[in-house]
């Protein structure tokens, strides 16, 4: 079970104010105010540079803001120990091509980091929630084996495995189908679907506009390190919409099963 101080149990707000992130000598992100809540289900989409990553980043604490603040309700974040905020938000990053030689189960139990002390064993809680994250992504004939001597798209199975073992109330996303053959990103959505409908928060970041059709919720798009459009996904995912957010030609199909789906325009 996760635990956390009182004042960021759900029902929680991650809040960003006013936010104004550097990166180097540029200013990625311009004054952004969001706020996400508990078991909502978000997906950050824009044009390379639009400062997804950065925003992302900055709202696990791990970029600090050159202006604003990001607060869980009303506790800034950068106040919070390491573990606390481990217990409150997981992050999955895009596709890592160098991780330490550890086994792929050695991956998913380091998302029981947030509750162990540091060279004490796994408890039986632990160990039961890394068995629990390895059968969902369908890891256990992998676990064994090192993290390097595994395809591109089971080493992102195994880091979003790690998030699910983590456990935490919201799980951060950055292009979490990059890699995935078809099977495993219609597996993917299934696992999300899974996590949110247990009322755990999501955040996707995603260029592959699919990804949050299927998942649904709320749409947050960027241009330029500020925030264009902010809505329901059906209101956002349309022709209109997303030719102004990527400066493209869009147009709408409808599926075989009567779905209907955004894709650029390439004729």
């Amino acid at each position: 079970m996760t635990t956390l101080p009182h004042d960021l149990a759900p029902p929680w707000r991650l809040t960003c104010r006013s936010l104004s992130v550097r990166r180097g000598a540029s200013l990625v992100l311009r004054d952004v105010n969001l706020e996400l809540r508990s078991g909502e289900c978000g997906a950050l989409i824009g044009p390379n540079g639009a400062g997804k990553t950065t925003l992302m980043m900055a709202l696990l604490g791990l970029l600090p803001a050159e202006r604003g603040s990001v607060c869980i309700n009303d506790v800034e974040l950068r106040e919070l120990p390491a573990r606390v905020r481990g217990r409150f938000a997981s992050y999955v990053p895009q596709l890592v091509e160098r991780i330490p030689a550890f086994t792929v189960y050695d991956i998913v139990a380091g998302g029981r980091y947030p509750y162990v002390s540091p060279l004490a064993p796994l408890s039986p809680a632990d160990r039961a929630a890394v068995a629990h994250a390895i059968e969902l992504a369908q890891l256990a004939p992998l676990a064994q084996r090192p993290i390097n001597a595994v395809s591109a798209g089971e080493r992102q199975k195994a880091l979003l495995a790690a998030a699910i073992a983590q456990d935490a109330q919201v799980m951060f996303l950055d292009e979490p189908n990059t890699a995935l053959d078809p099977a495993y990103q219609i597996e993917l959505v299934r696992i999300l679907r899974d996590w949110h409908a247990r009322g755990r928060a999501l955040l996707i970041i995603s260029h592959d506009l699919h990804l949050p059709a299927a998942v649904g919720g709320r749409v947050i798009a960027l241009r330029d390190g500020r925030i264009l459009a902010d809505g329901p996904t059906e209101a956002i995912l349309t022709p209109a919409q997303l030719g102004q957010i990527y400066n493209a030609r869009f147009e709408e199909a409808v599926t075989t099963s009567g779905r209907r789906l955004v894709h650029p325009s390439w004729w």
